[in-house]
Formats: structure tokens, C-alpha cells, sequence
């Protein structure tokens, strides 16, 4: 309950698989590429996300996070043109202005900042103008408010969940997580009923999603889906942006030889211009620096499947209803597959060694065909934040504070993340 990575074992930084019984559940630690392509790809059909559709699917339905088979298939093929790269870098400009917004807030109140919050604020405005907007500015604190108190409230629902525990039996936290799972489709309903009174429509991807057809079949999303993946898209595209963002800012904060190596990247490719789409593919060193920082602190740590049938890995007995396990967290600091392992070195995403790393011995967005269908949306988005972030602010410890990664959903800083920051004039 304290956090789920203490549970990781030992072993499973060094080994290919560890099995393991925790009360009545069986569990089976898998980390090597060979066996995880196993379970997401070659064998997929064995292993099913029910401990994430029983803690999830009372706020997101049957989107395409917790949806399985067909129904997944097909909300997944309508939705996927909404995240093509070449639309994606259209949105270039909101990202730089939510970012301003930001920087202005710093330099009306700088010195020690709550990194956290901060970067949750400025990925909030930015899904907020790309994929629920609304006139009513009471809706997106709304909003905000109810996913903090679900978070909270959550911690007990992914353990009950993970342990295969009813979900109806009482626990701390029940009354207010389902409160903040109905203010949260309520305000997500009456953001559609806004959008659909308008004249005119604009291009984000709320609409793109209320139009988005199966290829195939020409089905469009009913209402309860719509809600059901418009929550997908807002929580998995601000959490885990967020989290990205804040951990690649804490590292900053503790090598700057690497913040003076962006910032010279950045000024000579930019020449003091903001961020533009155009600039992104040539700021290499700064995508090195975000892919070394979701190494070492991978936004959503550990992934789960349970085993719906008998079967085998590794040559070990896999039962129904095991839980398998892919400590991403674990994998991503394995010690026979990576140099230094706990180091900070981006230079493993230098071109000519990121080709080398197996697919599936690096996997911040997962992988296999469930592999999250925003991800272009996620790296463009982190790389121009964080790109028109250093161009006008630099970051420092708080002496004392090393924040403790926790794994909830995502990976939190166990006690926020409070950076000294400091702006130009």
C-alpha cells in the first residue's frame, strides 16, 4: 500500500523471471524481452488486463484502456488518426503557450516551485485546449480537482484490484473515489453538450473523436464511449506527460552540464525564436535527455496481465489467474542488460546505440499492439515544454530533498518535487 516498487523483488533487476506467492495470489515477475513479447504480443491472447479493467473501468468504462477483443479493436482503429505525427505537430503552438503561461506564474512567484503541481498544471492546459475545451471556466478545475481526489482515493483500488479482492467490499476511500468518478463523466458530458450547441466546429480532438468512424464498419462511438475515452486520452495524456516532465526536470537539476548542453542545442538551432514544429527533430540531445529520464523514471512503472488459461514461461507453470507482472520500473535498470544501469548517461539514446536496445527491453509508452496510441502526441508535447521551458529558466535542488519514486498508476515523487527555479530578465 506504502508503494507497490518495495513489492518488486530484488531479483527481478537481475533475473529473466521470478515467481512468487503473496497470500492466496500467485504472481510471475517477467523482465526479459524475449519473455514480456511473449505476453504483450506473441501469446497475447493468454493474458488478459483484467486487474486494470477491475480498477479502472468504473471511471473509464469500456474505452480503450479497458476494453479487450473486438471492442477494443475497433475503438482503437477509429482513434488512431487522431494522433497521426503530422496532425500531432499542429498543436506545437499550444504547447508553447501553455508553457508561457507558466513561465509567466514563475516570474510572478519565483524561488522554490512544486514542480509537480507545476507540470500537472501546464499538461492540464494543454489537454484542456486540445481535447476538452470549454467556455465554462469553472468545468477544468472541476475536473482537476475530482482526478487528485480519485488518485488519492485510488491507492486501496489498485490494491484490491491486484490482489483479486471484490471490489464492492467496503475500504477506505470507496465513498470518494465513485464521487469523483461521477463528477468526472458529468463533466466530461456536459463539455460535449457544449461542443455539440456550437455553430462551428473547431479542429481539436474532442471533435476529431466525436466524428471518428471505424474504418471497416463506418461505427461511430456512442455517448458512454465517447465519455469512456475522452477520460482515457485527458488521463493518460496529462498524468503521465506530467510525470515525465518533472522527473527529466529533477535529473536537470542535478547535472547541470547536461541543462547547459539543451540550452546551447536549443539557442543554436532556435536563434532565440520559439519553439516551432519545424525545430523539434533537430533538438536531438534534448529527446536523448527525455528518453534517458523515462528510463530511469518510466512515467507508468509496472504493467500487469493475468493469465486466463494454463500455460508456461520460461519453462515455469504459469496458472490461471496469475498475475504476470512487467515491472517496467525494474526492467528499465536491469543489470545484465544495461551499463550502469542506475546512472544518468542520455548518451544511450545518442543516434547509432538507440537502435541497438531491444524493443521490448525499453518500453515507456508499453508495447506490443496495446502499445499507448499517444505517444507521438506525448513525446511532441514533453520535447516543446520542456524545449521553451530552458530557454528561459533553469533548475536546482532543494538541499535535503530526494524525492522517493512511488508507483501508483503513475510514478509520484513521494513528497512533491520542489526545484529552485530562476528565470532570465
Amino acid at each position: 500500500m506504502r508503494n507497490p516498487l518495495a513489492v518488486v523483488p530484488r531479483a527481478a533487476y537481475e533475473q529473466d523471471f521470478v515467481g512468487s506467492r503473496r497470500g492466496p495470489r500467485k504472481f510471475a515477475w517477467v523482465t526479459s524481452p524475449a519473455l514480456v513479447k511473449t505476453v504483450l504480443l506473441d501469446e497475447r491472447d493468454k493474458f488478459h488486463k483484467l486487474s486494470t479493467i477491475r480498477f479502472l473501468s468504473p471511471l473509464l468504462g469500456k474505452g480503450i484502456l479497458t476494453s479487450e477483443g473486438a471492442d477494443w479493436r475497433w475503438q482503437r482503429q477509429a482513434s488512431s488518426p487522431m494522433f497521426r505525427r503530422e496532425d500531432v505537430l499542429g498543436f506545437v503552438p499550444t504547447f508553447v503557450r501553455a508553457t508561457g503561461k507558466l513561465l509567466a506564474a514563475w516570474r510572478a512567484a519565483p524561488g522554490v516551485r512544486s514542480i509537480d503541481r507545476d507540470m500537472q498544471r501546464v499538461t492540464f492546459d494543454v489537454i484542456s485546449a486540445t481535447l476538452l475545451p470549454s467556455a465554462d471556466e469553472t468545468v477544468g478545475p472541476a475536473v482537476e480537482r475530482s482526478v487528485e481526489r480519485f488518485q488519492k482515493a485510488g491507492a486501496w483500488g489498485q490494491f484490491f484490484a491486484m490482489a483479486n479482492i471484490p471490489q464492492w467490499l467496503p475500504r477506505p476511500g470507496l465513498v470518494e473515489g465513485r464521487r469523483s468518478v461521477a463528477e468526472l463523466r458529468g463533466a466530461v458530458a456536459r463539455m460535449m453538450g457544449e461542443r455539440r450547441a456550437l455553430k462551428a466546429e473547431p479542429d481539436d480532438l474532442m471533435n476529431r473523436l466525436m466524428h471518428a468512424r471505424d474504418p471497416e464498419t463506418g461505427q461511430q462511438m456512442n455517448d458512454e464511449q465517447l465519455i469512456d475515452n475522452l477520460l482515457t486520452f485527458y488521463l493518460a495524456g496529462h498524468e503521465t506527460t506530467a510525470r515525465a516532465l518533472t522527473w527529466t526536470l529533477f535529473l536537470l537539476a542535478r547535472f547541470p552540464d547536461w541543462t547547459e548542453k539543451l540550452v546551447a542545442e536549443i539557442s543554436s538551432v532556435t536563434r532565440g525564436a520559439p519553439i516551432e514544429a519545424g525545430h523539434l527533430e533537430r533538438i536531438v540531445l534534448t529527446q536523448q535527455v527525455l528518453k534517458e529520464s523515462m528510463r530511469l523514471c518510466p512515467p507508468v512503472p509496472l504493467m500487469s496481465r493475468q493469465a486466463v488459461v494454463d500455460t508456461e514461461l520460461a519453462g515455469e507453470p504459469i496458472s490461471v489467474g496469475t498475475s504476470v507482472v512487467m515491472p517496467i520500473y525494474a526492467i528499465h535498470r536491469h543489470a545484465r542488460r544495461w551499463e550502469d544501469p542506475d546512472a544518468f548517461d542520455p548518451g544511450r539514446f545518442a543516434p547509432g546505440r538507440e537502435e541497438k536496445i531491444p524493443r521490448y527491453q525499453y518500453m515507456p509508452f508499453g508495447a506490443g499492439p496495446r502499445i499507448c496510441i499517444g505517444m507521438a502526441f506525448a513525446q511532441i508535447e514533453a520535447t516543446a515544454i520542456l524545449a521553451t521551458l530552458l530557454q528561459h529558466a533553469r533548475f536546482a535542488p532543494v538541499e535535503g530533498h530526494v524525492p522517493e519514486p512511488v508507483a501508483r498508476v503513475t510514478l509520484l515523487p513521494k513528497g512533491g518535487m520542489p526545484l529552485k527555479v530562476s528565470l532570465a530578465s
